[in-house]
């Protein structure tokens, strides 16, 4: 990242998998060498997408970003558990049916 472009703003940031949203901070924190920063909500770890990081006194535009409509995506996979629900265990040995399972009921679940 370079240096001269951080200034009192927001940034618009995409996280990648694997790294918290408070790994993002830090990073432009040290390289930025900025005393007031945020983030305008937390992604998960295995989540990836738009990241507002505030900057300065963008800082105090945190709340109004946060109450913004959001739209998330994600995928999921019928049939299979983790321990964890999530994908940070690896998937247990049973698979159930889904047969009984048809498009318009997941329609009707959202």
């Amino acid at each position: 990242m370079d240096l001269e472009i951080f200034e009192d703003k927001f940034y618009l940031i995409n996280k990648p998998k694997d790294w918290t949203s408070f790994d993002v901070v830090k990073k432009i924190r040290n390289i930025g060498k900025f005393k007031k920063i945020g983030h305008a909500g937390t992604l998960d770890p295995l989540a990836t997408g738009l990241l507002i990081i505030c900057v300065g006194k963008y800082t105090k535009k945190i709340e109004y970003f946060q109450s913004l409509p959001k739209e998330y995506s994600g995928s999921f996979i019928l049939g299979k558990t983790t321990p964890s629900i999530d994908l940070e265990t690896e998937f247990d040995d049973i698979h159930y049916s889904i047969d009984h399972i048809d498009k318009n009921q997941i329609e009707f679940a959202r």
